[in-house]
């Protein structure tokens, strides 16, 4: 028997009455016009054909019959951490997840993806056909349930078989997951800070230590040190990426070529899931997405390619309010006051005794948003009022945007990058750059998210007082929330509040762009960037170690000086850059480290210290991350130890520079050669102690297990090098535990066929599920240096098909 079909399970006939009354009950329409009204209909027809490496095509006449389809087809590799993030989004983590559960984050979803605020969304905000999509998709998660049963769901770390909190789903369930998803750059990180805003308990102003002003406790106290570890933003920490967009002058054809790395969580629902929707005439995009989306974010169509980076540009801004002395509950603003209002929402919890209790919070608002107590960070800024007869509120310009499901459609709808752009103009991407190409040579790139509309102007006028002041120079954007003047402004076109496409920063090239998660800034090193809010990114300063790997290894290929033949890119050396996993920073140092660690070479002695033998090895190394490579854990500690070293380089950053400066180690500071030493020994104590031999492959070092196996990963840290595996070291193992690093990464180019010339793979596999064949398919793939040729045309998805079904109700 065809082992696809072994998963294949009959549904029941009670499961069938089920399944049509939900979909009776959730489908509003299945029109492919959004511009039309909505026809009542609950008639769902998919073909789903499987190719290698698990990747679904789905093939509907309606975007109902798509989401249908894509739901199903999701779920049946990955309905586990589906539910958990639907239980999550709906503010049920401290009810079901036991030590997974997260009150604060609860509470925010109760209050920003309640009953009242989904269904307004739904109504207002998503077209017809986009309600159809999300509706069939929620149908699709429901009927591989009921086929499959809770007792035979997946087990594993992120299973969830017999879990009594799986059920079936529906449309605002879809609806609240993507909102959160969207949320992850403002909401959500702040979360904390959020619930923390409580006045009841807070209403004595902090005393002064006698003698003391506000001011200049302030200066004292609200330090840089106190921000270090407080809000945790996506800004190429725990998510990030690089891309290229390039156009014909460029590319060694006339076509342009797309090359996207997004670096994301190898566990839970930000993991990327590869399919291939096509819809009537007119829609057929294949790429991929994370958990609960029912359209690809990142892919290609017959004519245009795209991939997105996370941006630099802050989602949110915060308003100092001056409250009223006799009324805390007030604020000022221009010449008067208004009043701080509040919302109430409870949640379940378990309790350690087993027992579900309620819980109830207030959330306090001004105009702007919700009140924040950052007191969390630095006493200063904690209680209501602050030390300074105030309160913190925040703008998030994200909150209730849905408007990049459409986007994301009229995105692959376009035919050419003209009609791309165009479809930026929605401006609905919540927290990424886009980067993209088309078949006739053009290229893009640009910082085209939702930012709120905070001009160089009102930046430079309405931070006042040393709150203000400290707290942006830690990187959060904090106004005067009293002046009518410091309100977020608008562009015509766009949604009020935020800046629309004109408005934002963008190349648009016959060469090349990229983005590696600095600011836009620094997109091409001859065309840079500049004049834009510094809440969208920094200009002219120096850029991370991947940034600038990202651009010299493009600025080699150009002049055809990196050993992969003539100049320009083409689709097979444009894949090689990621592949040859080099080390950027070690090909700036390693050779003065070497001859730094040599100096001590005592080689007549008897024997041979273990810090020799690194430095042996260190030179020796082919500084890259490849799994037979040999060295480059080594490298790793030893940067660990030594990055954070003053005056390390003898060349210092120079902004007409920006891809070749700092650079020089500072071989002439008996400091940093001292640092060099010390480091050298510290990593050597390092790997002494976990237990991991000087001389072990990469390979042998750096792993995943799955199954039982394990299996080789290359690629290293962030701080170091263009491919990125993020991962932790164990004791008596190695770097087993990857957290996030290469996920879906797509090379795209075209000729003269209508066929895309399209390769991609997918790091750690389609399926959380260690019984699908799907489970560590793609990851063997991804070790061996291997790439799955993308099969977009219909006569070469039939060529790899492994199994196909059509499904309907």
């Amino acid at each position: 028997m065809n082992t696809f079909l072994q998963h294949w399970k009959p549904i029941s006939v009670a499961a069938a009455v089920t399944l049509a009354l939900t979909a009776c009950s959730n489908s509003s329409n299945n029109g492919n016009d959004p511009d039309n009204p909505p026809v009542d209909s609950s008639t769902y027809a998919a073909d789903i054909v499987w190719t290698e490496y698990g990747i679904p095509h789905i093939t509907a006449e309606d975007y109902g019959s798509a989401g249908y389809g894509v739901g199903y087809a999701y779920a049946r590799e990955n309905f586990c951490t589906l539910m958990r993030e639907y239980v999550r989004a709906a503010g049920e983590s401290s009810r079901y997840l036991g030590d997974d559960g997260d009150l604060n984050s609860d509470l925010v979803m109760k209050l920003y993806n309640g009953d009242d605020r989904i269904n307004r969304m739904i109504e207002e905000d998503l077209p017809g056909y986009i309600v159809d999509n999300l509706t069939g998709y929620a149908a699709g998660v429901n009927r591989y349930l009921a086929e499959t049963g809770v007792e035979n769901l997946a087990q594993g770390d992120e299973g969830c078989r017999g879990a009594e909190w799986v059920r079936e789903v529906e449309l605002q369930d879809v609806v609240r997951l993507v909102h959160r998803a969207i949320l992850v750059g403002s909401a959500q990180p702040l979360r904390d800070y959020i619930v923390a805003a409580e006045p009841s308990a807070q209403m004595a102003k902090v005393a002064l230590p006698e003698g003391m002003s506000p001011d200049a406790l302030i200066a004292a106290n609200l330090t840089q040190d106190a921000f270090e570890a407080g809000i945790v933003l996506p800004k190429g920490g725990a998510m990030g990426s690089n891309a290229y967009a390039v156009g014909a002058d460029a590319s060694q054809t006339n076509s342009g070529i797309l090359f996207g790395n997004p670096h994301f969580p190898w566990q839970g629902p930000q993991r990327f899931f590869m399919f291939h929707v096509s819809v009537g005439d007119e829609y057929d995009v294949m790429g991929a997405a994370l958990s609960g989306l029912p359209a690809p974010v990142i892919g290609f169509s017959r004519d245009v390619a795209w991939s997105h980076t996370v941006s630099t540009a802050s989602r949110f801004n915060f308003y100092e309010l001056e409250l009223n002395p006799d009324n805390p509950m007030e604020y000022v603003y221009d010449d008067g006051f208004r009043e701080i209002t509040s919302e109430t929402v409870s949640v379940e919890v378990m309790t350690e005794a087993g027992e579900v209790e309620t819980l109830e919070h207030t959330f306090y608002f001004s105009h702007y948003g919700a009140i924040i107590n950052l007191g969390g960070i630095n006493s200063l800024l904690d209680g209501w009022p602050t030390i300074n007869g105030s309160v913190l509120t925040y703008y998030d310009a994200n909150l209730e945007n849905l408007r990049g499901l459409e986007q994301w459609m009229n995105m692959g709808k376009a035919k050419n990058l003209g009609e791309f752009k165009n479809a930026l103009r929605s401006l609905g991407i919540p927290w990424v750059n886009t980067i993209a190409a088309d078949r006739y040579g053009d290229a893009f790139y640009g910082d085209i998210s939702v930012t709120p509309h905070i001009s160089v102007s009102q930046a430079d006028n309405c931070v006042r007082g040393l709150l203000q002041s400290a707290v942006t120079g830690f990187g959060y954007l904090t106004l005067d929330g009293s002046d009518s003047a410091c309100e977020a402004g608008s562009d015509e076109g766009t949604v009020a509040g935020i800046f629309g496409y004109d408005s934002l920063p963008k190349l648009e090239t016959r060469e090349y762009g990229a983005n590696a998660n600095d600011s836009y800034w620094l997109s091409n090193p001859r065309m840079l960037l500049e004049g834009f809010s510094p809440i969208i990114g920094k200009e002219r300063v120096e850029q991370s170690r991947r940034t600038r790997a990202t651009f010299s290894q493009a600025e080699s290929r150009l002049a055809g000086s990196d050993e992969l033949g003539d100049p320009g890119f083409n689709i097979d050396n444009i894949r090689q850059l990621l592949y040859n996993a080099t080390n950027y920073t070690a090909e700036l140092i390693l050779d003065d480290v070497v001859a730094i660690c040599r100096r001590d070479d005592n080689s007549e002695a008897e024997g041979i210290s273990m810090e020799q033998m690194a430095c042996d090895l260190l030179a020796g190394w082919d500084r890259t991350h490849q799994n037979d490579s040999v060295g480059g854990h080594i490298f790793f500690e030893f940067w660990k130890e030594l990055r954070s070293t003053p005056n390390l380089f003898a060349v210092p950053f120079d902004a007409a520079d920006p891809v070749n400066t700092p650079r020089n180690l500072n071989v002439n500071d008996k400091a940093v050669i001292d640092a060099v030493q010390a480091a050298l020994g510290a990593a050597v104590a390092t790997l002494a102690d976990a237990g991991i031999e000087l001389d072990k492959p990469w390979g042998e070092v750096q792993f995943v297990e799955k199954n039982g196996e394990r299996i080789p990963i290359h690629g290293g840290s962030s701080d170091m090098m263009f491919s990125v595996i993020t991962s932790g070291l164990e004791d008596g193992e190695g770097y087993s535990s990857i957290r996030h690093g290469n996920s879906y990464i797509q090379a795209i180019t075209w000729d003269e066929s209508d066929c895309p010339d399209a390769y991609a793979i997918l790091t750690y596999s389609q399926s959380t599920d260690p019984a699908s064949e799907h489970y560590a398919d793609a990851t063997k793939l991804y070790s061996s240096g291997g790439w799955i040729d993308m099969p977009f045309c219909e006569a070469a998805r039939d060529a790899q098909e492994i199994g196909r079904v059509t499904i309907s109700e």
